[in-house]
Order: C-alpha cells, then structure tokens, then sequence
C-alpha cells in the first residue's frame, strides 16, 4: 500500500508543477492589446452614472470610452486588479445602476 502511495505521488508531482505554472501564469498581469482598441477615456462617461446598465447603455459607453476591453464590477464580483490602459471598468450596485465608470 505505501509503495502505491510512493508512486501515485510521484507521477502526481509534475503534474502539480505543471498546473502551478499555469495558475502563475493565468493571474500575471495582462498587456495591453492594442489591436482590440485604443487607450480608455472615462472623462465624457458621467452621463451613465445613476441610470440603469442595460445592453444599450453598456454598448454606448463601451464605443464612447474608446477602450478594447470593458468588465461590469458588481457587489458581489470578485476581480483581478491589474491595470490596463485599454479597459473601461463599470461599477453597478446590487440594482444594477451605474454608480462609477473608470479606466484601468
């Protein structure tokens, strides 16, 4: 029985490493894409705030930012928080209303 054990743990190690590497790899900050967009500018977006995010306003904020990338950041979301020059990140409270957008 120990000697299955022995064996089971050694096949099991480098797939652990493996695995490791890979999470390592997955939570480094990203680079910028510049092929998905440009830099974000949230300066003209104070428009959204206090009105509901639905399909068109998340569509016109997302044009209007000028970003390649957007993320909606609720309550009750878990998020990375490295920066990207290329993001727009629009903060919704538990009733979905815009109460912030930013880049980054």
């Amino acid at each position: 029985m120990n000697a299955d054990r022995k064996t089971l743990t050694s096949r099991a190690a480098p797939m652990l490493l493996v695995c490791a590497c890979a999470l390592a790899a997955a939570c480094s900050q990203a680079p910028s894409r510049p092929d998905l967009g440009g830099r974000c500018d949230a300066s003209a977006l104070g428009w959204a705030v206090g009105k509901p995010l639905d399909e068109a306003a998340g569509r016109k904020l997302f044009k209007q930012s000028g970003a390649g990338l957007w993320r909606v950041v609720a309550p009750d979301n878990t998020f990375s928080n490295d920066q990207r020059d290329d993001r727009l990140n629009v903060r919704v409270d538990a009733a979905n209303v815009v109460t912030g957008v930013d880049c980054g």
